[in-house]
């Protein structure tokens, strides 16, 4: 065999070894960014759920199939959720989009920090809470998939507005009870304060969102406007 015959079949060995070794760099680049399907998150629409002794809120966004938990143990603490920012604004606190309820926070690396005073969550019906102790009116605290750990009525807990008649929605208020004159009873709209579902419209229920109690749809209680 002459050289330039030799040379010819090294020169095609080489082509064809560089060859697949190309394929085999595509074929890897390819595999390595596939994206994971988030197939285990679930962010509880954007609500606090509880997480131990504490509060947490879940962002499904990234490639984690968890997604990333935030959970709020001490002030000042950040996350997301959706396109939201949340902030921690103390120990056994529910996040907050709020975040001037995290100002002032600070330093943790103090030598005698103060220990921080337990925080009595109260709640009316469909409202957070981390055990019974924390809900009114008899409820108790019962964990509901889209809600979290929320006061309901250990008759019928699977309605949100705590009814066990679905003729008369709206609870009705025994003659002993006595409600703050402020404000009027069944004319609160949407994102008002109330002290009871008895205070806001017919079709809106008294949730504890963001630490306050306001008027909701009970349907999509995150929806400031109760249009679902």
């Amino acid at each position: 065999m002459s050289f330039v015959n030799k040379r010819g079949y090294l020169f095609i060995g080489f082509a064809t070894l560089l060859f697949l070794v190309l394929i085999g760099v595509v074929a890897y680049q390819q595999r390595a960014t596939t994206p994971t399907a988030k197939s285990y998150c679930n962010d509880y629409a954007c609500t606090n759920f509880r997480d131990g002794t504490n509060w947490a809120i879940r962002n499904c966004q990234g490639t984690s199939t968890e997604g990333s938990t935030y959970t709020c143990t001490q002030k000042g603490q950040s996350g997301t959720c959706g396109a939201k920012s949340y902030c921690c604004p103390g120990t056994g606190m529910l996040w907050t989009t709020d975040l001037t309820a995290c100002a002032g926070t600070t330093s943790s690396d103090c030598c005698a920090c103060p220990t921080p005073t337990p925080v009595q969550l109260t709640s009316q019906c469909n409202g957070p809470c981390m055990n019974s102790g924390n809900c009114t009116n008899g409820n108790v605290c019962l964990y509901d998939q889209g809600y979290g750990w929320v006061c309901r009525n250990p008759a019928c807990y699977g309605t949100t507005n705590c009814s066990c008649s679905s003729a008369t929605p709206t609870p009705t208020i025994t003659p002993t009870m006595t409600l703050t004159p402020t404000p009027a009873q069944g004319q609160m709209r949407c994102g008002e304060g109330c002290n009871s579902t008895a205070d806001c419209q017919s079709s809106l229920r008294c949730l504890y969102m963001d630490n306050v109690r306001q008027c909701r749809n009970p349907v999509c209680p995150d929806k400031t406007n109760c249009n679902c």
